[in-house]
């Protein structure tokens, strides 16, 4: 992924769903393990300093029993970012000075904006 996406990007709730909310695309898998997906994002930061923006990589790691197949509830998906953006923010990996701005994952190839702030 690179580091300055195209800053036209798709929301979330634009993936294809199936029943259950499953997500219906192709998503940035890492892994995959009996118990877990983990997809790829990051966490685009913005420096308080107007240095400007960065980025981290993030895991988003998705119990199986939220998933079917390597397909992850869209729910899931959320409540996954969300814990890696708690995760990177408070185990001392961003310096203070940087500011979150957003979560972005590929999805067919193509950034995809997961709301995890405001």
């Amino acid at each position: 992924m690179s580091k300055n996406p195209p800053s036209f990007m798709l929301p979330l709730q634009n993936l294809p769903v199936a029943f259950d909310d499953i997500v219906d695309a192709d998503l940035d898998v890492r892994l995959t393990t009996p118990s877990t997906v983990v997809v790829n994002a990051r966490l685009e930061v913005e420096a308080a300093d107007a240095s400007g923006p960065s980025s981290l990589d993030l895991a988003l790691v998705i119990p199986r029993s939220h998933c079917r197949g390597d397909r992850p509830s869209r729910t899931a998906l959320l409540d996954a970012a969300r814990a890696a953006v708690d995760r990177a923010l408070h185990t001392g990996t961003t310096p203070l000075l940087f500011l979150p701005r957003r979560v972005v994952t590929l999805v067919a190839g193509r950034p995809h904006l997961i709301p995890v702030f405001g």
